[in-house]
Parts: structure tokens; C-alpha cells; sequence
């Protein structure tokens, strides 16, 4: 799987607790991710597909852990750098502090993502754009000048989360599935009553939510040796999205034109 260096509300929660020296008593803070409803944007996910011949991703059954995020409520974690969601709430909420341990992988037993290749767009959990996601994740195929080659650690083109997202909503494979849903973070902190006069201050909290899309199989993992895409579905692809860029590129010109010639009148 290629690496998901961030990884967004609400069927399941996750909590790691860690607590630090604060005057007068004991500051909590509590991290929580959850998850909102299944198949968030997948329609317009699978019209972008369609329009380059590829068939619908099917939404994974609950059942099915192997192809979906992360969704159990029965563990908490109480080192927050071995918390399956850290990765995500790293990047949703910037400046985490980490705890030292002994090591930063997850305990044994521990809720981890399974194989699969991921999207990824930061979103307003309370209006998602899920045309604007589709749309951001499509203008990626720009970054790869020839066909996307097989999957290795070193490439660059790979260690870029854009590229990674495209990749994932155009995953190829016959019988993908996918697991799309709104992630959000959360960060609240609690101050313990004061010593002095038994008041405590107000929670105060911090969040963030990103679209994560799961699909399976995974296209970017090092057992896949064949380039993701045959020639022909490449070709489509490509051509398909620069066909939709240069639809839209008369209005954008356009735009500009006016705004210059208003600027003009201003001088």
C-alpha cells in the first residue's frame, strides 16, 4: 500500500488520551475521529469514472472490514502516536504533540487500515463540494507526463498525495470496491478543577475533516508488478480530461477578460 502520510461525522468514534502537568491541576486532552455515512461522493466519483469507461466502484459492505476504514469503537488508545488515526489527525490538526514510547507502531491488536489505495481531500465536514473533490483529485492526471508505471517505494510521482488520490478513484481493477466517508478529527482539551478555587476552565476544541475514498484492490502496492493502466484505458483517461479542461477553458479566458477590462476602466 502506498503510504498514506494524512488520511474526516458520525457512525463510529475513536478516542487516545494523554494527560499533562498544567498549574493548579491536570489538563485532558481527548482525540476522537469519526465517521460519517457510507458512499459520501461516490456517485460523482463513479460518473468520472464512467465518462472514461471504467465501471462503478461498489460501496463495501459493513461486513466487510478488509475493504473498509478503520470502524471500531472497543479500543482506546492511550498513546496518541499509536493510534490507528494519527496519521490523519496529524495532518487535520497540524502540531500534535508526541509522546515518547518506546515505539511508534501500533500494539499488537490495534485497529490498523487495511491494504488499498486512498483518496484523499481535506473538505467542510458540514457542506461537503463533492464536485470540487472529484475535481481536484482529476486534475492530478497533469503530473504524469506518460503512462502511471507499477508502484515502488522510491518514486516520486507516489509520495505525492494528489497523484495517490487520482490513482485511487481510478482504480482499474475488475470488482473494485470502495469505502468512502467523511473523517473528522478532533481535539478537545478539558482542565481539571483548580486547587484554589474548584473551577475549571471551558473545553476548548479543535477539528478538522477530510473525504477519505478506500478503494480495493490495492493498484499501488509492491506485489503489483504491471502498470496499473493498459494503454487504452490510459489513452481514454487522458483524453477525456483534457477534452473537459478545454470546455471549460473559453469561460475561464473569458473571465479573465472582463476582470482586466474592469481594472482598465479603473485606471
Amino acid at each position: 500500500m502506498a503510504p498514506l502520510k494524512l488520511l474526516t461525522v458520525v457512525s463510529a468514534s475513536f478516542l487516545a488520551l494523554h494527560t499533562v502537568s498544567a498549574a493548579g491541576g491536570a489538563t485532558t486532552v481527548t482525540y476522537t475521529a469519526t465517521l460519517g455515512d457510507d458512499g459520501k461522493c461516490l456517485d460523482k466519483v463513479n460518473s468520472a469514472r464512467e465518462a472514461v469507461g471504467l465501471s462503478d466502484l461498489q460501496q463495501a459492505g459493513k461486513a466487510d472490514t478488509t475493504r473498509r476504514l478503520p470502524d471500531s469503537t472497543s479500543t482506546q488508545q492511550d498513546k496518541y502516536n499509536e493510534w490507528v488515526w494519527q496519521p490523519v489527525c496529524d495532518v487535520l490538526i497540524p502540531n500534535q504533540p508526541k509522546e515518547e514510547t518506546e515505539s511508534d507502531a501500533p500494539t499488537a491488536g490495534t485497529v490498523k487500515f487495511q491494504s488499498g489505495t486512498y483518496a484523499y481531500e481535506e473538505v467542510d465536514a458540514a457542506a461537503v463540494n463533492c464536485t470540487a473533490v472529484v475535481d481536484a483529485w482529476k486534475s492530478a492526471y497533469k503530473n504524469f507526463k506518460e503512462p502511471p508505471p507499477a508502484y515502488t517505494t522510491d518514486n516520486a510521482l507516489y509520495k505525492d498525495q494528489k497523484n495517490v488520490s487520482f490513482m485511487a478513484m481510478y482504480n482499474p481493477s475488475e470488482g473494485a470496491t470502495a469505502d468512502c466517508r467523511v473523517v473528522t478529527c478532533t481535539k478537545t482539551t478539558n482542565v481539571a478543577k483548580t486547587a484554589d478555587d474548584g473551577s475549571a476552565g471551558s473545553p476548548q476544541t479543535e477539528s478538522g475533516s477530510a473525504l477519505i475514498c478506500m478503494t480495493v484492490p490495492d493498484i499501488l502496492s509492491k506485489e503489483q508488478t504491471k502498470a496499473p493502466f493498459t494503454d487504452e484505458q490510459w489513452d481514454k483517461i487522458v483524453k477525456t480530461l483534457k477534452g473537459s479542461a478545454s470546455a471549460i477553458s473559453p469561460s475561464v479566458v473569458g473571465l479573465a477578460v472582463t476582470v482586466l477590462g474592469l481594472a482598465a476602466t479603473l485606471l
